[in-house]
């Protein structure tokens, strides 16, 4: 899809999150045509399962790889 296509999607769910399941960030993987095809999202929720609903209920249309586990590294953390 296109960045403006997503657009309402995005909207929709940072309207409908809880604090169960907050989505926090995304980035978005786009092609040479400038469609999305990959994003990663970053969420903070009570479990990967409470992700899995969420997504399911607020962007059924999209397709969900997967929940992981994952934590955000910086550069300054290796200094």
């Amino acid at each position: 899809m296109s960045l403006e296509d997503g657009v309402p999607l995005m909207k929709r769910i940072a309207a409908n999150m809880t604090a169960e399941a907050y989505w926090i960030t995304s980035w978005g993987q786009f092609n040479e045509e400038g469609k999305v095809v990959k994003v990663l999202c970053h969420w903070d929720a009570a479990s990967a399962e409470v992700v899995r609903a969420a997504v399911a209920r607020l962007c059924p249309e999209l397709p969900l790889e997967g929940v992981y586990p994952m934590m955000v590294m910086n550069s300054g953390d290796f200094r």
